[in-house]
This record gives C-alpha cells, sequence and structure tokens, in this order.
C-alpha cells in the first residue's frame, strides 16, 4: 500500500481494515530495513511531495477465500483522525523465513552472467511441470559455488537449498526452507542389508530415530524441523541426455516408478537431498554456461569439457555424498554424487557420504545475518519470540502470564507471537504448545 501526499503543505494518514476478520484469517503490516511510522488512530504524519509505503500481509488459513475491505482517512496535520466504528488498525506482522528470501528471489529468465554479483547471492526461480505425484510447481534454490545460503542450525553450519511448496504429511502445503548441512555427518552405509527402500533403510533409522537424533540434533532444532512428505520415485535409466537431465530426475524422483513393493513416497523429518537439487545448484560458468550444464546428463559431468558444471555448484563437495533418489530396477542401488562431480548408482551396502536434510516448520522467522558465511542466518521459532514479559527470553514465567491471562479471558495484552495455532485465538491449546516446547528444551 503506497500513500502518497501531492500537496504542498504535510498532510495526515491513516489506514485499516473494515470489519471483522474471519476465523484463521490475519491481517498487518511488516517492518522492513527502512524506518516507517508504524499506523496510528490519530494518523500518520506524510510530508509534501512524498509517499510511504506500507507491506501489507494478509494470512488465510482458512478453508475458503475471504476479502478484506481496507480504507484510508486524510486530514491536515495538525488535525487528529479516528478510526471509523467499524475500522481497525492494522498490527505489526512478521514475515517468515521463506517470506523474507523469497522477497528476494531471481526471476527465472534472468542470465546468471549477466547478473550483478548481489543477485548471484540470492535465489533464482524454477518452474517444474506436473509429475506423476505433484502439480506443476515453482520453488526457488541457490546457484553458484558460493551464495548467501548459509544459516546456523542446530549450532552447526547449514545450508539453504532453497524454497519449495511442500506437503506436511496432512494435505496442507506449505511454503518451507529446505537445509542441508554444510558438512556429512560421516561416511555411513545407506543400508546395512543394500536394500534400497528408503522407509526401511539404515540411515534413515539413524537420521530419523536413531543415534543422529537422539544424540545429535538439539531439542531447539527438532522443534524448528517439520514432517514432510519426500517423493521416492527413482529410474531404471540415466546415462545419456535423453533420460539423464536434472530436469528427468526432478521428474523420476516425484514419479512412481520403483523397485517391485517399494514405497513412492514417505512422510517424515529427516532425509537426504534428491539428484536434481545437485543438478540444479550449479550455475555454469563462462566456458559452459547454466543452460548448457541442465542440458548435460549428470552422468556425464566429470567430463573436461564439462567442469564448469560442478565447479560452480555449491553443493558439489569433491567428496562422495549419497542422495535420496534409487535406481528402480533393482533391488540395491541408490544414486550417488561422485567425489569427481557426476551422478551414479552404487550398492546401497556401501558408505559414502550422508549429509542430513529438513524443512524447516513454515512459521520458522530470520533473527539475524545476511547469509553469509561470515554472517549466516540465525532462525528462531515463534515459541522463542513469545516474551510476555518482556525480559528477553521465552521460558516458565511467560508461561505463567499465559495461564492466567487463558484463566481470566483477559488475553487482550498477548502478543500475536503466542498464537502458536495460527488460529486468532489464546486458548489452553496455545499454553500446552508452550508448555511442552519449553519441556523439549530443558526450560
Amino acid at each position: 500500500m503506497v500513500l502518497t501526499n501531492n500537496n504542498n503543505r504535510t498532510a495526515r494518514f491513516n489506514f485499516y481494515y473494515i470489519g471483522n476478520l474471519a476465523s484463521n484469517v490475519e491481517i498487518g503490516y511488516v517492518v522492513e530495513a527502512e524506518a516507517i511510522a508504524p499506523p496510528a488512530a490519530t494518523g500518520v504524519n506524510l510530508e509534501s511531495n512524498s509517499s510511504q509505503t506500507y507491506q501489507v500481509k494478509v494470512s488465510n488459513n482458512s478453508s475458503s477465500a475471504v476479502t478484506i475491505q481496507l480504507g484510508v482517512s486524510v486530514g491536515l496535520d495538525y488535525n487528529d483522525l479516528s478510526l471509523p466504528s467499524n475500522g481497525h488498525l492494522l498490527e505489526e506482522a512478521q514475515l517468515s523465513a521463506a517470506e523474507t528470501l523469497l522477497a528476494k528471489a531471481n526471476p527465472e529468465d534472468l542470465d546468471y552472467n549477466s547478473a550483478s554479483s548481489e543477485q548471484q547471492k540470492e535465489m533464482w526461480t524454477f518452474s517444474h511441470p506436473a509429475t506423476e505425484q505433484t502439480k506443476a510447481l515453482t520453488d526457488y534454490r541457490y546457484i553458484g559455488v558460493d551464495p548467501n545460503n548459509y544459516v546456523s542450525f542446530n549450532n552447526e553450519l547449514w545450508r539453504i537449498i532453497g524454497v519449495f511448496t511442500v506437503d506436511d504429511g496432512t494435505g496442507k502445503k506449505e511454503q518451507r526452507l529446505k537445509l542441508i548441512r554444510n558438512e556429512p555427518i560421516g561416511n555411513m552405509r545407506w543400508d546395512v542389508n543394500s536394500l534400497s527402500n528408503w522407509p526401511t533403510a539404515s540411515l534413515h533409522d539413524d537420521l530419523n530415530s536413531g543415534n543422529y537424533w537422539t544424540n545429535s540434533l538439539s531439542a531447539e532444532a527438532k522443534e524448528m524441523i517439520g514432517d514432510t512428505l519426500w517423493y521416492l520415485g527413482g529410474t531404471a535409466n540415466y546415462t545419456s541426455a535423453s533420460n539423464g537431465l536434472t530436469s528427468h530426475f526432478y521428474s523420476y524422483e516425484r514419479g512412481t516408478e520403483v523397485y517391485s513393493g517399494r514405497s513412492t513416497s514417505w512422510i517424515g523429518k529427516v532425509g537426504l537431498m534428491y539428484a536434481s537439487d545437485y543438478g540444479y545448484a550449479t550455475s555454469g560458468g563462462t566456458t559452459t554456461n547454466r543452460n548448457a550444464c541442465l542440458n548435460k546428463e549428470l552422468y556425464n559431468w566429470d567430463s573436461s569439457s564439462f567442469s564448469d558444471c560442478k565447479n560452480n555448484d555449491w553443493l558439489y563437495n569433491f567428496d562422495y555424498q549419497w542422495t535420496l533418489t534409487s535406481r528402480s530396477s533393482t533391488s540395491n542401488d541408490v544414486f550417488y554424487v561422485f567425489n569427481t562431480g557426476f551422478v551414479t548408482d552404487n550398492l546401497a551396502r556401501n558408505t559414502r557420504g550422508a549429509r542430513p536434510v529438513v524443512f524447516l516448520k513454515s512459521n520458522i522467522t530470520i533473527a539475524s545475518g545476511n547469509g553469509s558465511s561470515s554472517q549466516p542466518y540465525v532462525m528462531e521459532t515463534k515459541f522463542s519470540v513469545c516474551d510476555i514479559n518482556e525480559d528477553g527470553t521465552t521460558d516458565e514465567g511467560d508461561l505463567m502470564e499465559m495461564e492466567t491471562a487463558v484463566r481470566s479471558g483477559n488475553t487482550d495484552g498477548l502478543p500475536e507471537s503466542c498464537d502458536f495455532n495460527d488460529d486468532g485465538l489464546f486458548d489452553y491449546n496455545d499454553y500446552s504448545l508452550l508448555e511442552d516446547y519449553l519441556i523439549s528444551i530443558g526450560k
């Protein structure tokens, strides 16, 4: 929303929404880098021949479309304005981490070699046709040798693969951040029995319920990871330009071709990167550009003529790396990235580098950082910013304050960040969620 004053004297504006919001619907304004005056019932002064832009965020978590009517009042700077009887001020809203990063994403048709150095550090847009398991989707990925996708997570350095529209396992679609650990947790067997079925694989068990999940992930990290529907399709043929491009792998992964009796999808928390994640992360170079790389089969990315592809791909780490994608023509082969940069398959019982991959929950926000290796993004959950008593932390004192407010029915003073299930209400459901969170992090 842009407020403009074309007069030769200072004017006063206010803006608001009219009527009551439907359940599970929220509206607010977003505070960006530049300082803006917050909306006020008495109005906001605007100098002559100037304008002020407010970013308005609407969240509709209901099951139907909604219409929200906005209103604007204008007056002279020395007269206070007032809201109409059915008008409501917009309160400050916070962008999720995904929304913050999407605002900086580059268009799909921007040539990497023509982009500015600042643009090259941000995500690129990718459009994909429908597959057997997904409709046509658009996702956003970091590409190149060293983009600004570093994040401090689990007290370690991780990287953001991108922002994806994913199913949380219940049919609900959300835009969420996909992270991969910067370094492998070690060379591990995909499956000790050499079976290429991810839901029963030994590496799956270790990452989701075994030693890694139990002893290597902090309580706070676990709280940030959301359940996700992962696709487990594969392929038998992949060694030529007619069947082995990155786009082919994207389709295979979301297809239904698997070895007899194997799962085509899985709902869980910790997985591995796809072969297509690796391929799409290249920016190409000056000799072989991105378009040429994406039109070269991954099986031959180790060719000296295509060294620009792997050498300008931040997921390439000169090591062997497992992927989630299996070969459908055998019971025991899984795709991996060879240490020279090409993609091939190998027996699941062999040891390769394992880099855990997770999708963060949709309500995660960015607390600080710019995504560089020296200033990685620091994420925070909605729980961690529910600071009711304003002492700088979320703890038992906030839990007691919430209980008192809910018991008395006087919840007007509770911050929006404490509505953990986003239903527009403050009740014992939110209290229970906060209590569970504090227990999970040892408070």
